[in-house]
């Protein structure tokens, strides 16, 4: 066997342990961290800046994770499973994200938590509006939300 056969079949056996390893995801533009910026309330038509608020969704194969930036502490991070087909993103199954204790998976007693990142009800279902490398804006009966990726 020569050097070049034998460097030949180990490049195709490192690429192929290396496709096989990664998870992939079809999420296209909606995978990444994504900054909220503005709130709307459809019922009202109040509007709220969001860009101080420091409040993240991000996005990676099935998880979808909510970080509040402004507070340093556990329950700070929220964690769904998430479902994108055409122009809805369905959200569900949430926890409060804690390596530490344990993740704390929430019953419906506890869904008034997750109005702060805009989410109203479990599961429940915004229509993507639009969505691009840049920005992001959805929507459901009660909010419509804006964001940008940083």
């Amino acid at each position: 066997m020569n050097f070049r056969f034998a460097t030949y079949i180990l490049i195709i056996l490192i690429f192929g342990c290396w496709i096989t390893s990664c998870e992939v995801s079809d999420n296209g533009d909606l995978d990444g961290y994504w900054y909220m910026t503005r709130l709307d309330s459809v019922e009202s038509g109040k509007t709220v800046d969001m860009h101080n608020r420091q409040l993240t969704w991000s996005f990676q194969v099935d998880l979808m994770q909510t970080f509040d930036g402004s507070h340093d502490h556990w329950d700070s991070i929220m964690m769904f499973r998430f479902d994108h087909t055409g122009n809805q993103l369905i959200i569900s199954n949430p926890f409060i994200y804690n390596r530490l204790e344990g993740d704390e998976f929430l019953d419906s007693t506890q869904y008034w938590k997750l109005k702060h990142y805009g989410i109203n009800d479990i599961p429940t279902c915004f229509k993507v509006e639009k969505l691009n490398r840049k920005k992001m804006r959805l929507s459901d009966h009660v909010v419509r939300l804006y964001f940008e990726k940083r």
